[in-house]
């Protein structure tokens, strides 16, 4: 097997969030993401599935080296980039590139589609001047579906999922080999989401890229990735290809975020099982000991209060959950 693409290995981003006295008491730590690891192997697309709140966003951060890990190692292409500053993330940043969530705050109003989609070859030295990349920002507008006379207007002009193909067309123009798209349908209307995902698909194929595909809606990324990591609380709970995932969902919080998403069958979706997550959200500045998600599970022991558990694999798929087997034969009942 080649080697990965990009390689997390026991990440961990923590932020600051004041002392815990008014005369300089301890600093306290909000635990954004807490041992994050995997694997993302070239060409593939790894879906990064999480509800608000999770770490997924900062763990694509971190990867491109947008905020800085408190702990563990980010590898690119075999490489070493956990510590890496200035000139050197730079260029780094010509291969990996963000495409964002918000496809209106992330355009500047000011700037033409040109200047838009050719700053980032201005910046990395590879033009001398924006009116230069003219015919390439044309080129990148019609790879993502845009008219040519878009080049000269600005983003007001546009809808928001004319907005986002611009930002993608934007993320394209150094030609990246991998791509954080950090909910970049979520902002979007439903009719509009299918387009810009099979967009992205296709762009995927044509351009050999690789991509870290963060939502918070299992169905959107169930169409563009080959495997699915989900993120509960800062860290991953499962890890698997993408029809175990939805076929065979090995860890209680997988199973209710596969039963909130909505079947258009009306028959189908009246007789199956809606699992409703109660309880509250560990805090994230004092996390528990044990499982993060032991104060939502219905099939909580007390060896989940008490002990953490580890990613494993589990019938070919990587679960943390001390009670996998057991929840998946049956054999332990829900409360």
């Amino acid at each position: 097997m080649s080697e990965p693409i990009i390689s997390v290995d026991g990440l961990s981003v923590r932020f600051p969030v004041g002392r815990s006295g008014f005369w300089g008491g301890k600093q306290r730590l909000l635990h954004a993401v807490d041992g994050v690891s995997f694997d993302v192997a070239r060409g593939e697309v790894l879906g990064l599935v999480g509800e608000s709140g999770s770490g997924k966003s900062t763990t694509g951060r971190a990867i491109l080296r947008r905020v800085d890990a408190s702990e563990g190692t980010i590898r690119f292409k075999g490489e070493d980039i956990t510590h890496k500053t200035g000139e050197e993330v730079r260029r780094l940043r010509r291969h990996m590139q963000l495409v964002f969530q918000d496809p209106y705050g992330s355009l500047n109003p000011r700037q033409s589609v040109l200047e838009i989609v050719a700053e980032p070859l201005l910046v990395h030295g590879m033009i001398d001047r924006i009116s230069d990349a003219r015919d390439q920002v044309v080129e990148f507008l019609d790879l993502v579906g845009m008219p040519p006379d878009a080049v000269d207007r600005h983003p007001h002009a546009f809808s928001g999922g004319q907005r986002q193909r611009i930002g993608i067309a934007r993320a394209l123009a150094l030609r990246p080999d991998f791509i954080v798209a950090d909910e970049p349908v979520s902002a979007l209307d439903v009719s509009i989401q299918a387009q810009i995902v099979n967009l992205m698909q296709e762009l995927k194929d044509e351009l050999g890229l690789t991509y870290l595909f963060i939502a918070h809606d299992l169905s959107v990324v169930r169409h563009i990735s080959n495997r699915i990591a989900i993120m509960y609380a800062g860290r991953l709970v499962e890890i698997a290809d993408r029809d175990a995932v939805y076929e065979t969902p090995m860890h209680p919080y997988t199973k209710a975020l596969l039963s909130a998403v909505p079947i258009p069958d009306p028959a189908v979706e009246k007789q199956r099982q809606r699992i409703v997550v109660q309880g509250e959200i560990p805090d994230p500045v004092d996390p528990p000991p044990g499982c993060r998600f032991a104060s939502r599970c219905a099939y909580r022991q007390d060896r989940c209060v008490e002990e953490s558990p580890e990613l494993r694999d589990v019938d070919g798929q990587q679960v943390a959950c001390h009670f996998a087997e057991q929840i998946a034969a049956g054999d332990l009942v829900a409360r």
